[in-house]
């Protein structure tokens, strides 16, 4: 008996062995590169394009170089703006880095610049956060770990790389980022606002003339519910589509009219157009090859080599990347209240489009040692897109509290108070306070626990949308 005992245990081991080498040994198969050289080239186009449009349509100027104040992430604040000229530089660096990636000329050395340079950006003021920027943030640093240069690349014409195979984790990992983009987004529109209507019934009847005449044929209210449930199964479908071998191309199509669509009316950017390139992940490796093949233009395909294992190190640390990146986006759930309100882990959990604020504030400081208090206008120090974010995120609230507390001491107020009366009405709801009013946020400290200085949301007082 201790025999057999001994011999089964031993096999058990054995058995989970040879699987765990079987799932990395899958992991580490060499693929036809064609479809990740693609997903290089569309990715380094984009990023190009967007750091020109920044110089171009003077948003370099208006969020880095007129404002005297910088909302910077938690433990991010020693991230500062370079002085013009130099932040011009700085993204024609960008621009050069993302054309030098999607062309795949000195690939290595780019996308670490690219990354480096982009991650700068991104870290620079918390008021332009956008989903899109986390992801091509994220997405830059796995090309700095990723053969993406193996096709389709001026590097592999000049000899620097003979391989056209890659490793299944690279396209795998791509594919595992998009879908949760998308699948997120999914789980983030089950929220009550969202399952009404808001917040596309308010900016419906807000932009008025704004929409397409279509648009006016169908009430308002049915129109913001058709969108939001819309929103909801095609967030949800698309990934599942494009999982699926055989629906892949409905999932693409029913992305592509999504993100154009997006791109019409909801002015966002370079995001509906790298989707709309990136999602060609899904497809067979050597989908370029084959429609190469049926247009004439190759008959070869790619000969396998077996290339070195993956470091273990590096296969461990994505595995931790991907156990981020599930739980990451629901730390709001560690937080009491309505993540729309509070804003307390809505960034980076792929909350999109899901809110929008109209705010009434008042920012009072009071000099303890006299009494003497003074209206402060934010307008003074701000520009255009802080003041709306000023409006929107407690946090940043918080910042621009502690900025006119310390602007006060250097004038010779040795311990200003501020207090903020915030009146906010979210989503069509009736105006409510977002914050306690007594609250000297001047003491307030920045953390990433929860600001007990918010105040709950009260809720809807008459459901919204009602007028049909």
């Amino acid at each position: 008996m201790p025999a057999q005992l001994h011999l089964g245990v031993g096999s058990g081991l054995t058995m989970r062995r040879t699987k765990e080498r079987s799932w990395l040994e899958i992991l580490d198969e060499p693929v036809d590169g064609a479809s990740l050289a693609v997903f290089r080239i569309v990715f380094g186009a984009m990023v190009a394009i967007d750091a020109y449009r920044y110089m171009s349509d003077g948003w370099v100027d208006e969020y880095f170089v007129r404002p005297s104040i910088h909302f910077t992430y938690l433990y991010f604040d020693w991230v500062r703006p370079l002085p013009a000229p130099w932040i011009y530089a700085h993204f024609c660096f960008i621009a050069a880095m993302g054309l030098l990636v999607s062309v795949g000329l000195f690939y290595r050395a780019a996308t670490v610049g690219l990354f480096l340079s982009y991650a700068y950006f991104f870290l620079l003021e918390q008021s332009t956060y956008m989903n899109h920027y986390y992801l091509i943030t994220l997405v830059a640093g796995f090309l700095c770990v990723m053969p993406a240069h193996r096709c389709y690349s001026v590097d592999r014409l000049r000899g620097a790389t003979v391989e056209q195979t890659v490793p299944r984790w690279t396209i795998l990992l791509i594919r595992f980022q998009l879908f949760v983009v998308y699948f997120y987004g999914a789980i983030a529109k089950l929220n009550p606002d969202w399952l009404i209507g808001e917040p596309m019934y308010s900016q419906i009847i807000a932009r008025g003339r704004e929409i397409p005449e279509i648009a006016h044929l169908v009430p308002p209210a049915l129109l913001s519910y058709f969108i939001a449930y819309a929103g909801i199964a095609v967030d949800a479908i698309i990934p599942i589509l494009l999982i699926t071998h055989g629906w892949r191309w409905a999932g693409f199509a029913i992305a592509f009219a999504f993100h154009a669509l997006n791109a019409t009316f909801l002015y966002i950017g370079i995001f509906s157009y790298l989707m709309i390139g990136a999602i060609t992940i899904f497809f067979d490796y050597d989908w370029p090859r084959q429609l190469g093949r049926r247009l004439g233009f190759s008959k070869s395909s790619p000969s396998v080599v077996r290339e070195g294992r993956t470091h273990p190190g590096l296969l461990f640390a994505l595995s931790l990347y991907v156990a981020f990146q599930l739980l990451f986006p629901f730390r709001h759930l560690l937080f009491p209240g309505y993540v729309s309100w509070t804003e307390e882990g809505h960034r980076f959990a792929w909350h999109m489009k899901l809110r929008k604020k109209i705010s009434e504030i008042t920012i009072t400081a009071r000099d303890p040692a006299t009494g003497r208090t003074q209206t402060i206008d934010p307008a003074d120090d701000l520009v255009r897109r802080q003041l709306r974010k000023l409006g929107t995120f407690p946090d940043i609230m918080l910042q621009y509290a502690h900025h006119t507390r310390d602007r006060l001491r250097a004038e010779g107020i040795a311990s200003p108070e501020i207090y903020v009366d915030w009146q906010c009405s979210l989503n069509g709801a009736p105006y409510a306070p977002l914050i306690d009013p007594k609250v000297d946020l001047a003491k307030v400290e920045r953390t990433w626990r929860h600001a007990d200085w918010i105040l709950p949301w009260p809720g809807r007082r008459a459901a919204q949308p009602a007028d049909w």
